[in-house]
């Protein structure tokens, strides 16, 4: 079967880690041919280069609004000759809609990857355009799907997948503590995801700050890069900067995560977090925002805590609760490590594609 994956980069995001794993693990199996199209010449995931089967191909726009774009993508496509186009984004689908429309191969639209669509945006058209020539349409949270009014018949909810091979090789925390200069009696609490407005960075900050007001035990990390990295700085007095800890954005993310006591997601709305499965997969008890996409995946009291949004008192009360009942964490730890092995693990993301390759193909 011929597969041809189109998305907008393959930087560092969720989006794309999920790509990644798709094509790393359908690349193993010989009846797969995989051409993976990307608009943006950014390749951090760069795994996909090397492997057998696969292909990426830059399509080169000469500016963000580039009609061009749909010439190239039609030509190449032509070439392949593909049985199966997988989107992931709104722009990616809208570049494959001539070519789908014109060859009449099968759709499978995953640009439904988050819970925030507003009326008449950008993203909001191209939904609506493309949602009527996709034969099934990939959300990853049934938020998602209620928000972006995907059509039941076409709608398949399939989660976001964890690679547990990631988490067999890590560090000793004693070395990473020592990397990031943390000393053995400090307790650890992070925050990983992109630096923008999708994510409530400030709330986590408040939180910590006002911990910190009662305990010095403490060290809080930001995992991550984005444009208002420099804001948060600001938002930190002079005296507690020493108690914060930014790594940028780094590749070994699950190392970082591996020593958190109290791993923390702060947000406005998901659609299913691949910062959320990391952190259960490594078996962190979880403290987040009470907003869409994240309560389908954190269970109050059972894998961790939700705490209503912006109110960063009652999320550092929550932090301070696990980090003084140790065995209370390592419950949740061990209960969110069970839910993804259950209901997100690559294999299962993987094989429910399949399903839905064959059924828009009609190949075994």
């Amino acid at each position: 079967m011929r597969v041809l994956i189109v998305i907008e980069s393959l930087r560092d995001g969720g989006k794309q880690r999920q790509v990644e794993e798709l094509v790393r693990v359908l690349a193993l199996n010989p009846k797969y041919r995989i051409l993976v199209f990307i608009l943006k010449d950014e390749i951090h995931f760069n795994r996909l280069l090397d492997m057998d089967r696969v292909e990426v191909k830059y399509l080169h726009r000469a500016h963000k609004k580039d009609p061009l774009v749909f010439a190239r993508f039609y030509k190449e496509a032509s070439k392949f000759r593909p049985d199966v186009i997988n989107s992931w984004g709104g722009l990616p689908s809208m570049v494959a809609l001539p070519f789908r429309i014109l060859k009449g191969v099968p759709l499978v639209n995953e640009m439904v990857q988050n819970s925030r669509l507003p009326v008449f945006s950008t993203q909001w058209f191209r939904a609506k355009i493309s949602f009527l020539f996709s034969n099934v349409i990939i959300g990853n949270s049934q938020i998602g799907m209620e928000v972006y009014k995907v059509p039941k018949a076409k709608g398949r909810l399939i989660r976001n997948g964890m690679n547990i091979d990631r988490i067999k090789k890590l560090n000793n925390h004693a070395l990473v503590r020592r990397e990031y200069h943390v000393s053995a009696d400090k307790k650890i609490v992070g925050m990983v995801a992109t630096i923008d407005w999708r994510k409530n960075f400030p709330m986590y900050l408040r939180a910590g700050i006002a911990l910190l007001e009662k305990r010095r035990d403490v060290v809080f990390f930001v995992v991550g890069d984005g444009q208002d990295r420099a804001k948060l700085g600001e938002m930190i007095p002079d005296e507690l900067k020493h108690f914060f800890v930014f790594t940028g954005r780094i590749n070994d993310v699950e190392q970082v995560v591996n020593i958190f006591d109290v791993a923390v997601l702060a947000s406005f709305g998901e659609g299913t977090s691949n910062s959320l499965l990391e952190y259960m997969v490594l078996r962190k008890p979880v403290v987040a925002t009470d907003v869409f996409g994240i309560n389908e995946v954190v269970r109050e009291g059972v894998t961790g805590h939700l705490v209503p949004q912006d109110d960063f008192i009652r999320m550092g009360d929550k932090i301070s609760e696990l980090l003084d009942n140790p065995g209370l964490a390592r419950k949740m730890g061990e209960n969110g490590y069970e839910y993804v092995i259950k209901e997100c693990s690559i294999e299962k993301l993987v094989s429910e594609h399949e399903v839905v390759f064959r059924e828009v193909t009609g190949k075994a």
